[in-house]
Protein backbone atom coordinates (compact mmCIF):
# COMPACT_ATOMS: atom_id res chain seq x y z
CA UNK A 1 0.00 0.00 0.00
CA UNK A 2 1.30 3.44 -0.86
CA UNK A 3 1.49 6.18 1.72
CA UNK A 4 -2.02 7.53 2.19
CA UNK A 5 -2.28 10.69 0.09
CA UNK A 6 -6.04 10.80 -0.21
CA UNK A 7 -7.07 10.97 3.39
CA UNK A 8 -8.90 8.03 4.89
CA UNK A 9 -9.12 5.74 1.93
CA UNK A 10 -10.97 2.71 3.21
CA UNK A 11 -8.80 -0.37 3.41
CA UNK A 12 -11.88 -2.52 2.99
CA UNK A 13 -13.06 -5.50 5.02
CA UNK A 14 -10.84 -7.98 3.20
CA UNK A 15 -7.69 -5.94 3.70
CA UNK A 16 -8.51 -5.28 7.34
CA UNK A 17 -8.73 -9.00 7.89
CA UNK A 18 -4.99 -9.48 7.31
CA UNK A 19 -4.57 -9.96 11.04
CA UNK A 20 -4.51 -12.99 13.27
CA UNK A 21 -6.24 -16.31 13.37
CA UNK A 22 -4.53 -17.50 16.55
CA UNK A 23 -5.29 -16.55 20.13
CA UNK A 24 -6.03 -12.84 20.15
CA UNK A 25 -5.34 -12.54 23.87
CA UNK A 26 -1.69 -13.32 23.20
CA UNK A 27 -1.43 -11.22 20.04
CA UNK A 28 0.41 -14.08 18.34
CA UNK A 29 -0.36 -12.72 14.91
CA UNK A 30 -0.51 -14.76 11.70
CA UNK A 31 -1.37 -13.24 8.32
CA UNK A 32 -4.53 -14.16 6.45
CA UNK A 33 -4.44 -14.25 2.66
CA UNK A 34 -6.72 -11.35 1.59
CA UNK A 35 -7.32 -13.02 -1.76
CA UNK A 36 -9.11 -15.82 0.06
CA UNK A 37 -10.81 -13.70 2.73
CA UNK A 38 -13.92 -11.65 2.02
CA UNK A 39 -16.96 -10.57 3.99
CA UNK A 40 -18.72 -13.73 2.79
CA UNK A 41 -16.16 -15.97 4.48
CA UNK A 42 -16.78 -14.28 7.85
CA UNK A 43 -19.95 -16.37 8.21
CA UNK A 44 -17.78 -19.51 8.45
CA UNK A 45 -16.39 -18.36 11.81
CA UNK A 46 -17.85 -15.01 12.95
CA UNK A 47 -16.03 -14.85 16.28
CA UNK A 48 -12.71 -16.03 14.88
CA UNK A 49 -12.71 -13.52 12.04
CA UNK A 50 -13.85 -10.71 14.31
CA UNK A 51 -10.96 -11.53 16.63
CA UNK A 52 -8.59 -11.61 13.67
CA UNK A 53 -9.63 -8.24 12.34
CA UNK A 54 -9.35 -6.61 15.77
CA UNK A 55 -5.93 -8.20 16.15
CA UNK A 56 -4.87 -6.48 12.94
CA UNK A 57 -5.95 -3.15 14.42
CA UNK A 58 -3.71 -3.74 17.44
CA UNK A 59 -0.95 -5.08 15.21
CA UNK A 60 -0.72 -1.68 13.55
CA UNK A 61 -0.25 -0.01 16.92
CA UNK A 62 2.42 -2.45 18.08
CA UNK A 63 4.50 -2.97 14.97
CA UNK A 64 4.70 -1.92 11.34
CA UNK A 65 2.90 -4.78 9.65
CA UNK A 66 2.35 -8.51 9.61
CA UNK A 67 5.67 -10.35 9.33
CA UNK A 68 7.54 -7.08 8.89
CA UNK A 69 5.56 -5.71 5.95
CA UNK A 70 4.95 -2.00 6.46
CA UNK A 71 1.74 -0.39 5.25
CA UNK A 72 3.60 2.95 5.18
CA UNK A 73 5.93 3.31 2.22
CA UNK A 74 8.52 5.99 1.41
CA UNK A 75 9.44 5.80 5.09
CA UNK A 76 11.62 3.24 6.89
CA UNK A 77 9.42 0.35 8.00
CA UNK A 78 11.04 0.00 11.40
CA UNK A 79 10.49 3.69 12.06
CA UNK A 80 6.89 3.65 10.88
CA UNK A 81 5.63 1.84 13.98
CA UNK A 82 3.13 3.87 15.98
CA UNK A 83 5.15 4.48 19.15
CA UNK A 84 8.42 5.01 17.30
CA UNK A 85 6.87 7.54 14.95
CA UNK A 86 5.47 9.48 17.90
CA UNK A 87 8.85 9.25 19.65
CA UNK A 88 10.62 10.73 16.64
CA UNK A 89 8.36 13.78 16.53
CA UNK A 90 7.86 14.18 20.30
CA UNK A 91 11.32 13.43 21.68
CA UNK A 92 14.09 13.64 19.08
CA UNK A 93 13.87 17.44 18.58
CA UNK A 94 13.80 18.12 22.35
CA UNK A 95 16.26 18.18 25.23
CA UNK A 96 15.61 14.53 26.09
CA UNK A 97 17.03 12.81 23.02
CA UNK A 98 18.65 13.29 19.65
CA UNK A 99 19.49 10.99 16.74
CA UNK A 100 23.23 10.68 16.16
CA UNK A 101 23.06 9.02 12.77
CA UNK A 102 22.56 12.03 10.54
CA UNK A 103 23.19 10.65 7.04
CA UNK A 104 19.42 10.95 6.45
CA UNK A 105 18.75 14.60 5.64
CA UNK A 106 15.27 14.47 7.17
CA UNK A 107 16.65 13.29 10.52
CA UNK A 108 19.60 15.63 10.24
CA UNK A 109 17.26 18.62 10.34
CA UNK A 110 14.37 17.25 12.42
CA UNK A 111 16.52 16.73 15.52
CA UNK A 112 17.24 20.47 15.53
CA UNK A 113 13.55 21.37 15.36
CA UNK A 114 14.06 22.60 11.80
CA UNK A 115 11.39 21.05 9.60
CA UNK A 116 10.70 21.27 5.88
CA UNK A 117 7.21 20.72 4.49
CA UNK A 118 8.43 17.76 2.41
CA UNK A 119 10.07 15.93 5.33
CA UNK A 120 9.37 12.23 4.69
CA UNK A 121 9.53 11.35 8.39
CA UNK A 122 6.76 13.78 9.21
CA UNK A 123 4.74 12.44 6.29
CA UNK A 124 5.31 8.88 7.43
CA UNK A 125 4.05 9.55 10.96
CA UNK A 126 0.99 11.35 9.59
CA UNK A 127 0.29 8.33 7.37
CA UNK A 128 0.69 5.91 10.27
CA UNK A 129 -1.88 7.83 12.32
CA UNK A 130 -4.40 8.06 9.48
CA UNK A 131 -3.96 4.41 8.53
CA UNK A 132 -4.65 3.35 12.11
CA UNK A 133 -7.74 5.55 12.25
CA UNK A 134 -8.95 3.95 9.03
CA UNK A 135 -8.49 0.47 10.47
CA UNK A 136 -10.44 1.42 13.60
CA UNK A 137 -13.25 2.93 11.53
CA UNK A 138 -13.31 -0.08 9.25
CA UNK A 139 -13.70 -2.46 12.16
CA UNK A 140 -16.52 -0.42 13.71
CA UNK A 141 -18.28 -0.17 10.34
CA UNK A 142 -17.92 -3.92 9.76
CA UNK A 143 -19.58 -4.67 13.12
CA UNK A 144 -22.37 -2.14 12.67
CA UNK A 145 -23.21 -3.31 9.14
CA UNK A 146 -23.40 -6.94 10.23
CA UNK A 147 -20.60 -8.16 7.96
CA UNK A 148 -19.24 -10.51 10.62
CA UNK A 149 -22.60 -12.36 10.72
CA UNK A 150 -22.53 -12.23 14.51
CA UNK A 151 -24.93 -14.32 16.54
CA UNK A 152 -26.74 -12.59 19.44
CA UNK A 153 -24.46 -14.20 22.01
CA UNK A 154 -21.44 -12.46 20.42
CA UNK A 155 -22.93 -8.96 20.49
CA UNK A 156 -21.56 -7.99 23.92
CA UNK A 157 -18.08 -8.96 22.80
CA UNK A 158 -18.49 -7.00 19.58
CA UNK A 159 -19.69 -3.95 21.51
CA UNK A 160 -16.57 -4.10 23.69
CA UNK A 161 -14.35 -4.36 20.63
CA UNK A 162 -16.08 -1.34 19.13
CA UNK A 163 -15.42 0.63 22.31
CA UNK A 164 -11.75 -0.30 22.10
CA UNK A 165 -11.54 0.87 18.49
CA UNK A 166 -13.16 4.16 19.42
CA UNK A 167 -10.56 4.64 22.16
CA UNK A 168 -7.71 3.81 19.77
CA UNK A 169 -9.13 6.14 17.12
CA UNK A 170 -9.25 9.02 19.60
CA UNK A 171 -5.67 8.30 20.68
CA UNK A 172 -4.60 8.79 17.07
CA UNK A 173 -6.58 12.00 16.85
CA UNK A 174 -4.91 13.26 20.00
CA UNK A 175 -1.54 13.00 18.30
CA UNK A 176 -2.86 14.33 14.98
CA UNK A 177 -4.20 17.58 16.43
CA UNK A 178 -1.24 17.85 18.79
CA UNK A 179 1.33 17.53 16.02
CA UNK A 180 -0.53 18.91 12.99
CA UNK A 181 -3.31 21.21 14.24
CA UNK A 182 -6.23 21.43 11.79
CA UNK A 183 -6.78 17.98 10.34
CA UNK A 184 -9.52 16.05 8.53
CA UNK A 185 -11.88 13.97 10.62
CA UNK A 186 -13.48 10.66 9.71
CA UNK A 187 -15.46 8.14 11.67
CA UNK A 188 -17.12 4.85 10.78
CA UNK A 189 -19.86 6.72 8.89
CA UNK A 190 -17.47 8.41 6.47
CA UNK A 191 -18.04 7.23 2.92
CA UNK A 192 -15.45 4.90 1.45
CA UNK A 193 -12.84 6.76 -0.59
CA UNK A 194 -14.19 10.20 0.26
CA UNK A 195 -11.97 13.21 0.82
CA UNK A 196 -12.78 14.38 4.32
CA UNK A 197 -13.13 18.04 5.21
CA UNK A 198 -10.25 19.60 7.10
CA UNK A 199 -11.61 20.69 10.48
CA UNK A 200 -10.47 23.29 12.94
CA UNK A 201 -8.29 21.81 15.69
CA UNK A 202 -10.84 22.79 18.34
CA UNK A 203 -13.64 21.05 16.45
CA UNK A 204 -11.70 17.79 16.30
CA UNK A 205 -10.90 18.20 20.00
CA UNK A 206 -14.60 18.53 20.80
CA UNK A 207 -15.53 15.48 18.71
CA UNK A 208 -12.89 13.33 20.42
CA UNK A 209 -13.75 14.51 23.93
CA UNK A 210 -17.44 13.83 23.36
CA UNK A 211 -16.70 10.36 21.99
CA UNK A 212 -14.38 9.43 24.87
CA UNK A 213 -16.91 10.64 27.43
CA UNK A 214 -19.56 8.49 25.79
CA UNK A 215 -17.29 5.42 25.81
CA UNK A 216 -16.45 5.98 29.49
CA UNK A 217 -20.15 6.30 30.31
CA UNK A 218 -20.81 2.98 28.56
CA UNK A 219 -18.31 1.31 30.89
CA UNK A 220 -20.31 2.60 33.85
CA UNK A 221 -19.26 3.34 37.39
CA UNK A 222 -16.33 1.65 39.07
CA UNK A 223 -13.17 0.09 37.68
CA UNK A 224 -12.98 -2.01 34.53
CA UNK A 225 -10.16 -4.51 34.03
CA UNK A 226 -9.12 -5.02 30.39
CA UNK A 227 -7.53 -8.03 28.76
CA UNK A 228 -3.74 -7.77 28.87
CA UNK A 229 -2.46 -5.64 26.01
CA UNK A 230 -5.85 -4.09 25.24
CA UNK A 231 -7.32 -0.71 26.03
CA UNK A 232 -10.29 -0.10 28.29
CA UNK A 233 -11.89 2.47 30.57
CA UNK A 234 -8.63 3.59 32.21
CA UNK A 235 -6.98 4.31 28.87
CA UNK A 236 -10.05 6.21 27.67
CA UNK A 237 -9.92 8.32 30.83
CA UNK A 238 -6.15 8.79 30.62
CA UNK A 239 -6.33 10.18 27.09
CA UNK A 240 -9.35 12.28 27.98
CA UNK A 241 -7.14 13.76 30.70
CA UNK A 242 -4.44 14.41 28.07
CA UNK A 243 -6.95 16.27 25.91
CA UNK A 244 -8.05 18.36 28.89
CA UNK A 245 -4.47 18.98 30.04
CA UNK A 246 -3.67 20.57 26.67
CA UNK A 247 -7.08 22.10 26.01
CA UNK A 248 -5.82 25.69 26.13
CA UNK A 249 -3.29 24.92 23.40
CA UNK A 250 -5.83 23.12 21.23
CA UNK A 251 -8.91 25.32 21.77
CA UNK A 252 -7.80 28.54 23.45
CA UNK A 253 -9.78 27.63 26.58
CA UNK A 254 -8.20 25.98 29.63
CA UNK A 255 -10.00 22.96 31.12
CA UNK A 256 -8.06 22.35 34.33
CA UNK A 257 -11.17 21.52 36.37
CA UNK A 258 -12.18 18.81 33.92
CA UNK A 259 -8.62 17.49 33.81
CA UNK A 260 -8.44 17.19 37.59
CA UNK A 261 -11.81 15.45 37.84
CA UNK A 262 -10.83 12.74 35.36
CA UNK A 263 -7.38 12.27 36.95
CA UNK A 264 -8.83 11.92 40.43
CA UNK A 265 -11.36 9.34 39.17
CA UNK A 266 -8.45 7.24 37.90
CA UNK A 267 -6.41 7.75 41.06
CA UNK A 268 -9.34 6.72 43.25
CA UNK A 269 -10.08 3.64 41.14
CA UNK A 270 -6.53 2.34 41.62
CA UNK A 271 -6.39 2.70 45.38
CA UNK A 272 -6.30 -0.68 47.03
CA UNK A 273 -4.59 -2.42 44.09
CA UNK A 274 -1.22 -2.85 45.80
CA UNK A 275 2.08 -1.20 45.15
CA UNK A 276 3.40 1.93 46.83
CA UNK A 277 1.19 2.65 49.87
CA UNK A 278 -1.52 0.62 48.12
CA UNK A 279 -2.03 3.35 45.50
CA UNK A 280 -1.42 1.09 42.50
CA UNK A 281 1.88 2.87 41.78
CA UNK A 282 4.73 0.39 41.51
CA UNK A 283 7.11 0.47 44.47
CA UNK A 284 10.21 0.43 42.25
CA UNK A 285 10.76 2.55 39.16
CA UNK A 286 13.01 0.12 37.27
CA UNK A 287 10.54 -2.72 37.62
CA UNK A 288 7.91 -0.87 35.57
CA UNK A 289 10.24 -1.09 32.58
CA UNK A 290 11.46 -4.66 32.98
CA UNK A 291 10.55 -8.02 31.47
CA UNK A 292 8.08 -8.84 34.26
CA UNK A 293 6.25 -5.54 34.04
CA UNK A 294 2.95 -7.43 33.86
CA UNK A 295 3.23 -7.60 37.66
CA UNK A 296 2.62 -3.84 37.62
CA UNK A 297 -0.03 -3.76 34.90
CA UNK A 298 -3.75 -3.12 35.21
CA UNK A 299 -5.12 -6.08 33.26
CA UNK A 300 -6.73 -9.47 33.71
CA UNK A 301 -4.38 -11.92 35.42
CA UNK A 302 -1.78 -9.18 36.02
CA UNK A 303 -1.02 -6.56 38.64
CA UNK A 304 0.35 -8.78 41.39
CA UNK A 305 2.43 -5.85 42.69
CA UNK A 306 0.39 -2.86 41.56
CA UNK A 307 -1.54 -1.47 38.62
CA UNK A 308 0.62 1.38 37.33
CA UNK A 309 0.79 0.49 33.63
CA UNK A 310 -2.58 1.36 32.15
CA UNK A 311 -1.81 0.22 28.62
CA UNK A 312 1.13 -2.04 27.77
CA UNK A 313 1.94 -2.55 24.11
CA UNK A 314 3.13 -6.09 23.57
CA UNK A 315 6.04 -6.83 21.31
CA UNK A 316 8.47 -9.52 20.16
CA UNK A 317 5.72 -12.12 19.86
CA UNK A 318 5.74 -15.03 17.40
CA UNK A 319 5.41 -13.69 13.85
CA UNK A 320 5.56 -10.10 15.08
CA UNK A 321 8.54 -7.80 14.49
CA UNK A 322 9.00 -4.33 15.90
CA UNK A 323 11.86 -1.91 16.30
CA UNK A 324 9.75 0.46 18.36
CA UNK A 325 8.69 0.59 22.00
CA UNK A 326 11.17 -0.78 24.48
CA UNK A 327 13.53 -1.97 21.71
CA UNK A 328 14.05 1.63 20.62
CA UNK A 329 14.57 2.74 24.22
CA UNK A 330 17.15 0.04 24.94
CA UNK A 331 19.06 -0.66 21.74
CA UNK A 332 18.59 2.86 20.43
CA UNK A 333 20.75 4.29 23.21
CA UNK A 334 23.25 1.57 24.00
CA UNK A 335 26.15 -0.11 22.22
CA UNK A 336 29.53 -1.47 23.20
CA UNK A 337 32.16 1.21 23.03
CA UNK A 338 35.76 1.07 24.18
CA UNK A 339 37.20 4.12 25.91
CA UNK A 340 40.77 3.37 26.86
CA UNK A 341 40.75 -0.16 28.25
CA UNK A 342 37.14 0.00 29.44
CA UNK A 343 34.06 -1.17 27.57
CA UNK A 344 31.33 1.39 28.20
CA UNK A 345 27.57 0.83 27.98
CA UNK A 346 28.00 -2.95 27.57
CA UNK A 347 24.96 -4.41 25.92
CA UNK A 348 24.82 -7.24 28.43
CA UNK A 349 24.15 -4.65 31.12
CA UNK A 350 20.61 -4.61 29.73
CA UNK A 351 20.45 -8.31 28.85
CA UNK A 352 20.39 -7.81 25.08
CA UNK A 353 22.79 -8.86 22.33
CA UNK A 354 22.89 -5.69 20.27
CA UNK A 355 22.95 -1.92 20.42
CA UNK A 356 22.52 0.77 17.78
CA UNK A 357 24.36 3.72 19.40
CA UNK A 358 21.91 6.16 17.81
CA UNK A 359 20.72 8.36 20.69
CA UNK A 360 22.00 10.36 23.66
CA UNK A 361 20.51 12.88 26.08
CA UNK A 362 21.17 16.59 25.81
CA UNK A 363 23.04 18.28 28.64
CA UNK A 364 20.13 20.45 29.80
CA UNK A 365 17.99 17.39 30.53
CA UNK A 366 20.83 15.56 32.26
CA UNK A 367 21.33 18.57 34.53
CA UNK A 368 17.73 18.30 35.78
CA UNK A 369 18.97 15.49 38.05
CA UNK A 370 21.19 16.03 41.07
CA UNK A 371 24.70 14.68 40.42
CA UNK A 372 27.84 14.49 42.47
CA UNK A 373 30.77 16.65 41.42
CA UNK A 374 32.17 14.27 38.81
CA UNK A 375 28.70 13.28 37.54
CA UNK A 376 29.13 9.61 38.28
CA UNK A 377 26.19 9.29 40.70
CA UNK A 378 22.74 10.74 41.31
CA UNK A 379 20.54 9.87 44.30
CA UNK A 380 17.57 9.88 41.92
CA UNK A 381 16.81 6.20 41.34
CA UNK A 382 15.38 7.05 37.93
CA UNK A 383 18.96 7.36 36.65
CA UNK A 384 20.15 4.02 38.02
CA UNK A 385 20.32 2.37 34.57
CA UNK A 386 21.93 5.33 32.82
CA UNK A 387 25.39 5.31 31.30
CA UNK A 388 27.19 8.31 32.81
CA UNK A 389 30.66 9.64 33.58
CA UNK A 390 31.08 6.50 35.69
CA UNK A 391 31.11 4.57 32.41
CA UNK A 392 33.36 7.05 30.62
CA UNK A 393 30.61 9.14 29.00
CA UNK A 394 30.67 12.91 28.71
CA UNK A 395 27.41 14.78 29.43
CA UNK A 396 28.19 17.45 26.84
CA UNK A 397 26.94 17.50 23.26
CA UNK A 398 29.83 18.93 21.32
CA UNK A 399 28.81 17.23 18.09
CA UNK A 400 25.64 15.28 17.33
CA UNK A 401 27.45 12.61 15.37
CA UNK A 402 27.62 8.86 15.87
CA UNK A 403 31.40 8.89 15.42
CA UNK A 404 31.63 10.75 18.74
CA UNK A 405 29.41 8.33 20.65
CA UNK A 406 30.61 8.27 24.26
CA UNK A 407 31.86 11.84 24.04
CA UNK A 408 28.60 13.62 23.30
CA UNK A 409 25.99 12.82 25.93
CA UNK A 410 24.81 10.48 28.69
CA UNK A 411 22.52 7.57 27.88
CA UNK A 412 19.17 7.95 29.73
CA UNK A 413 18.16 4.27 29.58
CA UNK A 414 15.06 3.26 31.55
CA UNK A 415 14.02 -0.05 29.92
CA UNK A 416 15.92 -3.33 30.32
CA UNK A 417 15.38 -7.00 29.54
CA UNK A 418 15.60 -8.11 33.17
CA UNK A 419 13.06 -9.47 35.61
CA UNK A 420 12.96 -7.58 38.90
CA UNK A 421 12.31 -8.80 42.43
CA UNK A 422 9.85 -7.22 44.85
CA UNK A 423 12.69 -5.10 46.25
CA UNK A 424 13.56 -3.72 42.82
CA UNK A 425 16.70 -5.80 42.29
CA UNK A 426 17.51 -7.80 39.16
CA UNK A 427 16.22 -11.34 39.66
CA UNK A 428 19.35 -13.37 38.97
CA UNK A 429 17.35 -16.60 39.32
CA UNK A 430 14.94 -15.72 36.53
CA UNK A 431 16.88 -14.22 33.64
CA UNK A 432 15.10 -13.82 30.27
CA UNK A 433 16.82 -14.91 27.08
CA UNK A 434 18.81 -12.04 25.53
CA UNK A 435 17.50 -10.82 22.18
CA UNK A 436 18.91 -9.21 19.03
CA UNK A 437 17.64 -5.78 17.92
CA UNK A 438 14.20 -6.32 19.43
CA UNK A 439 12.85 -6.42 22.96
CA UNK A 440 10.23 -8.66 24.59
CA UNK A 441 9.58 -6.01 27.25
CA UNK A 442 6.11 -4.44 26.91
CA UNK A 443 6.08 -0.72 26.28
CA UNK A 444 4.09 1.36 28.80
CA UNK A 445 2.09 3.77 26.65
CA UNK A 446 0.49 5.49 29.62
CA UNK A 447 1.12 5.12 33.35
CA UNK A 448 -0.63 5.99 36.59
CA UNK A 449 2.23 8.26 37.68
CA UNK A 450 1.48 10.54 34.72
CA UNK A 451 -2.07 10.87 36.00
CA UNK A 452 -0.78 11.95 39.43
CA UNK A 453 1.45 14.60 37.87
CA UNK A 454 -1.30 15.85 35.55
CA UNK A 455 -3.62 16.20 38.53
CA UNK A 456 -0.96 18.21 40.35
CA UNK A 457 -0.50 20.48 37.32
CA UNK A 458 -4.24 21.12 37.11
CA UNK A 459 -4.26 22.06 40.80
CA UNK A 460 -1.37 24.48 40.40
CA UNK A 461 -3.36 26.13 37.64
CA UNK A 462 -6.09 27.14 40.03
CA UNK A 463 -8.35 24.20 40.86
CA UNK A 464 -8.40 21.79 43.80
CA UNK A 465 -6.20 21.67 46.88
CA UNK A 466 -2.48 22.37 46.81
CA UNK A 467 -2.10 19.92 49.71
CA UNK A 468 -3.39 17.21 47.41
CA UNK A 469 -0.97 18.29 44.68
CA UNK A 470 1.90 18.10 47.16
CA UNK A 471 0.84 14.60 48.24
CA UNK A 472 0.65 13.48 44.60
CA UNK A 473 4.10 14.78 43.72
CA UNK A 474 5.73 13.51 46.91
CA UNK A 475 4.55 9.98 46.15
CA UNK A 476 6.49 10.18 42.89
CA UNK A 477 9.53 11.66 44.62
CA UNK A 478 9.44 9.05 47.38
CA UNK A 479 9.64 6.24 44.85
CA UNK A 480 12.57 8.01 43.18
CA UNK A 481 14.44 7.95 46.51
CA UNK A 482 14.22 11.72 46.96
CA UNK A 483 13.24 13.91 49.90
CA UNK A 484 9.65 15.10 50.10
CA UNK A 485 9.02 18.69 49.09
CA UNK A 486 7.63 21.33 51.42
CA UNK A 487 4.69 23.32 50.12
CA UNK A 488 6.82 26.29 49.05
CA UNK A 489 9.03 24.02 46.93
CA UNK A 490 6.14 22.94 44.71
CA UNK A 491 5.72 25.50 41.96
CA UNK A 492 4.73 25.30 38.32
CA UNK A 493 8.41 25.40 37.34
CA UNK A 494 9.53 22.72 39.81
CA UNK A 495 6.60 20.51 38.82
CA UNK A 496 7.56 20.81 35.17
CA UNK A 497 11.04 19.52 35.99
CA UNK A 498 9.65 16.72 38.13
CA UNK A 499 7.32 15.67 35.35
CA UNK A 500 10.29 15.47 32.99
CA UNK A 501 12.35 13.43 35.44
CA UNK A 502 9.51 10.96 35.86
CA UNK A 503 8.24 10.70 32.28
CA UNK A 504 11.35 11.23 30.18
CA UNK A 505 11.34 9.61 26.73
CA UNK A 506 7.67 8.62 27.14
CA UNK A 507 6.48 10.47 24.04
CA UNK A 508 5.22 13.69 25.56
CA UNK A 509 8.13 16.13 25.94
CA UNK A 510 7.42 18.39 22.96
CA UNK A 511 3.74 18.59 23.93
CA UNK A 512 4.72 19.56 27.48
CA UNK A 513 7.18 22.23 26.32
CA UNK A 514 4.54 23.78 24.07
CA UNK A 515 2.01 23.78 26.93
CA UNK A 516 4.58 25.44 29.20
CA UNK A 517 5.33 28.09 26.56
CA UNK A 518 8.95 26.91 26.38
CA UNK A 519 9.14 25.23 22.98
CA UNK A 520 9.92 28.22 20.80
CA UNK A 521 11.29 30.69 23.36
CA UNK A 522 12.04 30.88 27.08
CA UNK A 523 14.20 27.75 27.27
CA UNK A 524 16.98 26.42 25.11
CA UNK A 525 18.95 23.19 24.85
CA UNK A 526 22.03 22.18 22.94
CA UNK A 527 21.59 22.28 19.17
CA UNK A 528 18.07 23.66 19.34
CA UNK A 529 17.49 25.51 16.06
CA UNK A 530 20.80 24.05 14.80
CA UNK A 531 22.85 26.27 17.14
CA UNK A 532 25.37 24.58 19.42
CA UNK A 533 24.21 26.30 22.60
CA UNK A 534 20.61 26.56 21.43
CA UNK A 535 18.50 29.33 19.95
CA UNK A 536 14.83 30.20 19.63
CA UNK A 537 12.62 28.37 17.16
CA UNK A 538 10.18 30.22 14.89
CA UNK A 539 6.64 30.48 16.21
CA UNK A 540 5.20 28.34 13.41
CA UNK A 541 7.22 25.32 14.65
CA UNK A 542 4.55 24.60 17.28
CA UNK A 543 2.95 22.61 14.45
CA UNK A 544 4.49 20.22 11.98
CA UNK A 545 3.63 20.72 8.31
CA UNK A 546 0.88 18.66 6.77
CA UNK A 547 2.37 16.33 4.14
CA UNK A 548 2.63 18.19 0.85
CA UNK A 549 0.95 15.38 -1.11
CA UNK A 550 -2.06 15.46 1.23
CA UNK A 551 -2.39 19.23 0.92
CA UNK A 552 -2.03 19.24 -2.86
CA UNK A 553 -4.39 16.37 -3.57
CA UNK A 554 -7.14 17.39 -1.17
CA UNK A 555 -6.95 21.16 -1.21
CA UNK A 556 -6.19 21.45 2.49
CA UNK A 557 -4.74 24.60 3.99
CA UNK A 558 -1.08 24.14 4.92
CA UNK A 559 0.05 25.16 8.39
CA UNK A 560 1.56 28.66 8.64
CA UNK A 561 5.25 29.02 7.86
CA UNK A 562 5.52 26.04 5.50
Amino acid sequence: MKTINKIFLSLGVAVAAMGATSCINDLDLLPVDPNQTTAATFAEDPEGYMNAVLADVYLNFSTFGANGNSVVTQFDGGMSSFTRGIFILEEVPTDEACWLSVSDVDFATLQYGVIASNNNIVGGVYSRLTINITLCNDFIHTVKEGYFHLTPDLQDKADEYVRQCRILRNICYFYLIDLFGNVPYADENTMVGSVTEQLNRADVFNLCVADLKEVIAEYGEGPQVPVYGYVGKDVAQAFLAKFYLNAEVYTGKAMWKECLAVCEDIIEAHKGTGGLHDTGLAEHYNAIFGANSSDYTHAEGCGARGSEILWPQLAHRPNLTTYAGSALLIQGFIGDKTIGDAVCSPINQYNVNSGWRCMVARRQFTDKFDWNEDMTYSPDLRTSLWCTAEHGFSPDNEVLNQDYYGQNGFLPVKYSNWNFTETGEIDENNVPTPVNDESPVPYAVVRLSEIYLSAAEAILNGVGSKDDALDYVNLIRERAGLDAWESHELTKASLQDERQRELYTENGRRTDLIRYGKWCTGYTWNWKAQVKNGADLPSHSVLYPLPVAVVDRNGYKQNPGY
